[in-house]
């Protein structure tokens, strides 16, 4: 990303953009403990049609059945529990909120959720917006029974035609980098699925990752697993470094007053401050516990390492994540931009 892109843009007063965790990471050299969250993670059940159930198993996980090849990552009950980890490391990133966008609340009335994973999100905005409609997509239906009235979950495709025509309020997207192979299509549609007005929000993470005070060298296996991460997934077709020309993809979509900020996410409790830490230790959890079910399928498939490659050398990884003197952490970019009126 170019230095210009990394700048946090001013925002107004009283918005939720103020008061996420900031980009700045401070090394607590005072302890080196394990502090914890919490464990907050409860397994979910689909309520979708059996039809799109039609699975495929891998590496002993278990991976959606829809076009083979457009996403990486497992679906079962493990990846489930990770992902509904994650969602809480976002909500102690944004205090709570799950928006930063300055929307009118009173005009919204429906929302859509790109890429929604376990539905979280969707049920959470459902609960506190009860006359909102919400919307979540997905690939695959691992969404809860038990949901609000007014939210509703289908399976549905980021990268295929969107024909919902122009009906929502506001747009969201959440690490949804490793699904979309066509920013450009993704935004374009986005702006043309929402009235005059309406906005749009994109939170994601890039990879490789990073490490500010060299306390990971390059030949580390931390950084390794992420530079390979990188180069596995462009073999898919997929820019985990997209982000760098999301402002850009947002203008020529038609969208003004673009905005965006950046924070990052420590992989453990390493940084100084209660938040940064309680958020370190989950995002250590969710990445360094699953890095097997994340890693295995780009590895092998994306850079052609045998098995035994990759089950040697992701431990490695996984100990580099857990050292408390290596220093390491996601970048995290947010982007919110309107549609003009």
């Amino acid at each position: 990303m170019s230095e210009e892109q990394h700048q946090p843009s001013t925002v107004a007063a009283a918005t939720p953009a103020d008061h996420i965790v900031g980009e700045e990471l401070l090394v607590d050299s005072s302890t080196d403990s394990d502090s914890t969250f919490g464990d907050a993670v409860d397994s979910t059940t689909t309520s979708l049609a059996s039809s799109v159930t039609n699975y495929r198993y891998e590496h002993g996980r278990r991976y959606h059945g829809i076009e083979d090849g457009r996403y990486s990552l497992p679906n079962d009950e493990a990846e489930v529990d990770r992902l509904n980890l994650q969602h809480r490391v976002w909500e102690i990133a944004l205090n709570g909120h799950l928006y930063v966008a300055p929307i009118d609340h009173d005009s919204l009335n429906e929302v859509l959720d790109v890429g929604c994973g376990t539905g979280v999100w969707c049920i959470e905005f459902a609960d506190a917006h009860p006359g909102v409609q919400v919307l979540g997509t997905d690939l695959s239906p691992i969404q809860p029974h038990n949901v609000p009235a007014n939210c509703q979950f289908i399976v549905d495709d980021a990268n295929d035609d969107w024909v919902y025509g122009e009906r929502f309020d506001f747009i969201h997207t959440r690490t949804l980098l490793l699904g979309v192979k066509d920013w450009k299509k993704v935004m374009k549609q986005a702006f043309d699925s929402l009235k005059p007005g309406g906005w749009i929000e994109l939170h994601e993470f890039h990879i490789p990752i990073a490490c500010d005070d060299g306390s990971a060298g390059p030949d580390s296996a931390a950084m390794k697993w992420g530079n390979s991460m990188y180069e596995g997934f462009q073999k898919f077709g997929v820019d985990s470094m997209a982000t760098a020309k999301f402002r850009e993809y947002l203008a020529e979509a038609g969208f003004g007053d673009i905005r965006e900020t950046h924070t990052k996410f420590p992989l453990g409790p390493w940084p100084r401050g209660d938040k940064e830490k309680a958020m370190g230790a989950l995002f250590q959890k969710d990445i360094g516990d699953n890095l097997h079910g994340l890693s295995v399928k780009t590895l092998t498939q994306g850079l052609g390492w045998s098995t035994e490659e990759v089950e040697s050398f992701l431990p490695q990884a996984k100990a580099d994540m857990y050292n408390p003197q290596i220093h390491t952490y996601f970048p995290i970019d947010i982007f919110w931009a309107r549609k003009p009126r």
